[in-house]
């Protein structure tokens, strides 16, 4: 069952990257939400603080990723907002 739990936590992490390729192609983000990359971004930070807490490799190897994933984008709507 660890599988499932590791495969399931590389596609969340991985997640944003079809949109991070799209916006990095268009050189736009205007249909994207700041406000909900500003909530999954901080949620992302509370999430990794508490894997760390709780000292489990892969729960915080995914949960970095996940979060860098989501700055990517986050960085990408304000450089590319209109």
């Amino acid at each position: 069952m660890q599988w499932f739990g590791f495969l399931g936590g590389l596609m969340v992490a991985f997640g944003f990257v079809p949109q991070i390729v799209k916006a990095l192609r268009t050189r736009s983000t205007g249909d994207l939400s700041i406000f909900m990359l500003m909530t999954i971004f901080t949620g992302g930070l509370f999430y990794t603080a508490y894997a760390l807490w709780a000292g489990d490799p892969v729960f915080i190897t995914i949960n970095l990723l996940a979060t860098a994933n989501t700055l990517v984008l986050l960085i990408l709507k304000v450089r590319y907002s209109k």
